[in-house]
């Protein structure tokens, strides 16, 4: 990407962390790390510009400002990706609405056969009254070729007795943006859904659990279809927005209309993939803090308080944790910060002290573990 031609050089919010035991100069440094690694070809005295406008300020100047007057609020003032992103499209540089620099990749086309189901079904759903055995099998058949082609995982079966746990659509943290939690997190509600969407279809990859008897497993949405109809009212500001979205929790939104097999001609088809990858995903299940307490789950309630019990629940059934956490501090910052502050953030709350207890018993059985 060519760099922009306006030179703006402030000093950058690294330099400008210069007491490493303010609080507030540690989280700056740990927000632009975070978006640094998200947007490499970004200047570091742009990136500073852009996350001052992020955190609701006029210049990189103002913030430093505000930093310097007693009892300042920056610590715990909200991040919003709308005002950053507008900043790097001001400084020139192409940031699409789902925040992914440059132009989006043309994806495969249809085959041939393909397109003949496609047209098996727009003639079938002129008159579907009794042919919709054979509509829902072609929906179907082409939902998996769409999978296979673009690799997004399995069609969900809920018949699939060797599931025992699936999440639906949850934050990429390898990906996703501060302020994530804005949208969505434990007071707002977790589930997550982009504007527009209808007629959905998900697909989901499976993680192993150990077992000593069949084999089971758990399944996380790495995938979501959705073809609303073409001509429906406000949709273009509706996919717009669901891309902005899908981009804020590290999903990528691209169309491929021509593969809709809902209403095929008159619906769009919009795809919400997850960033990273089914095998990275899978290694940090290996040795995750989620994959710990999942398996443990009845030994380690078999003695707990009902509180201890709250917080083994959360983390199980929640979608959004991360399962590359280091330890309690990691979590704090990465995921209690944005997911459920009113609950576990402050150090003292008990329900903070279950949780940091679960995590250091889970750091010592992993130690034992790896020395055995």
């Amino acid at each position: 990407m060519a760099e922009p031609s306006s030179a703006a050089s402030p000093a950058s919010i690294g330099q400008a962390a210069s007491a490493a035991s303010d609080p507030t100069d540690l989280r700056l440094r740990a927000l632009k790390n975070r978006l640094q690694a998200r947007f490499p070809d970004v200047r570091s005295s742009h990136l500073t510009e852009a996350i001052a406008a992020g955190l609701g300020f006029n210049t990189h100047a103002a913030l430093l400002a505000a930093k310097a007057e007693p009892f300042h609020s920056l610590a715990i003032r909200p991040f919003q990706a709308k005002p950053f992103k507008q900043r790097l499209v001001d400084l020139s540089y192409p940031v699409q609405p789902d925040f992914r620099f440059g132009p989006q990749p043309e994806g495969p086309k249809p085959s041939t056969k393909y397109l003949e189901w496609l047209d098996e079904l727009k003639r079938l759903e002129k008159t579907p009254d009794r042919v919709w055995p054979r509509i829902h099998a072609l929906r179907r058949q082409c939902a998996e070729e769409f999978a296979r082609t673009f690799g997004l995982g399995h069609l969900e079966d809920e018949d699939d007795k060797s599931v025992v746990k699936r999440w639906t659509i949850g934050v990429d943290h390898n990906y996703c943006l501060p302020g994530w939690g804005d949208n969505f997190n434990a007071q707002r509600g977790a589930h997550v859904d982009f504007p527009g969407s209808d007629h959905r279809w998900k697909f989901f990859e499976a993680l192993p659990l150990t077992s000593s008897s069949k084999p089971k497993s758990v399944e996380y949405a790495s995938a979501m279809v959705s073809m609303p109809y073409l001509q429906r009212s406000g949709l273009q500001d509706d996919l717009v927005e669901a891309a902005h979205r899908a981009g804020r929790i590290g999903w990528t939104s691209s169309r491929h209309d021509e593969w809709s097999w809902y209403a095929p001609g008159a619906t769009a088809l919009v795809l919400f993939k997850r960033l990273t990858p089914a095998a990275e995903m899978r290694q940090a299940w290996s040795r995750s803090f989620k994959r710990w307490l999942l398996e443990n789950r009845p030994r380690l309630a078999k003695s707990a308080k009902q509180l201890k019990r709250y917080v083994i629940d959360d983390a199980v059934d929640c979608q959004h944790l991360p399962l590359d956490l280091k330890d309690y501090e990691d979590c704090r910052e990465r995921y209690l910060r944005e997911f459920a502050v009113n609950l576990y953030l402050e150090p003292d709350d008990v329900m903070s002290q279950n949780f940091e207890k679960l995590m250091a018993k889970w750091a010592e059985e992993s130690r034992e573990e790896a020395l055995a």
